[in-house]
């Protein structure tokens, strides 16, 4: 009896193995083959700009002036706009003279007559060279001295620049003075003979 023809049995095939989620190295990107050509209705890239050849230190420092200009620029003008530039002060005194008989020295006084409207509150305005009012401070109590009533004053929040000053107390027309001598203090004005 004749056996059957085996036939040869095809070796195994390889098992495949799964594919698993962890790589154990990246592939590095194909190099391009050169520049990428250009999209319709745009020009070509620059091959390198200017910045990419600067190192990142000088690049940052640069960044960093640039910024700082800009916030200078930008406090400055809003110091200038709101009209905050640094301001001053005067002080000094008014005396009115003749008037006070029968006081001693140092009692409390007050103009009378024609000069009733030196007292104490009375409005010590300060004007700029174009006549635009910068401050106003009024007059302290009176007291008397030798020469008749004296009043001190001070004036606050003077805005600076100005090439001259005008002074006055209540209406009695204003006395000019130069910035540098307002910034001095110790002013003194006299009203009466």
């Amino acid at each position: 009896m004749s056996s059957p023809e085996q036939q040869p049995t095809p070796p195994p095939a390889p098992a495949e193995v799964p594919e698993t989620s962890r790589e154990t190295a990246e592939e590095p990107a194909p190099a391009s083959a050169g520049p990428l050509p250009a999209l319709p209705g745009h020009p070509p890239a620059a091959s390198a700009s200017r910045w990419s050849r600067l190192s990142r230190g000088t690049v940052l420092a640069i960044g960093v002036g640039l910024g700082a200009a800009v916030v200078g620029a930008c406090w400055a003008g809003v110091s200038l706009a709101d009209g905050s530039e640094e301001t001053f002060s005067t002080d000094g005194t008014l005396t009115v003279t003749g008037i006070g008989a029968g006081l001693d020295s140092g009692d409390p006084c007050t103009g009378t007559d024609g000069y009733s409207d030196i007292d104490f509150g009375a409005q010590v305005s300060v004007t700029d060279a174009a006549g635009t009012l910068v401050a106003k401070g009024d007059l302290g109590l009176g007291q008397k001295t030798e020469l008749g009533c004296e009043f001190p004053f001070t004036v606050d929040d003077i805005t600076p620049g100005s090439k001259f000053y005008t002074v006055e107390v209540s209406h009695r027309g204003g006395l000019t003075q130069t910035e540098d001598e307002l910034r001095m203090g110790g002013l003194a004005f006299t009203l009466g003979d």
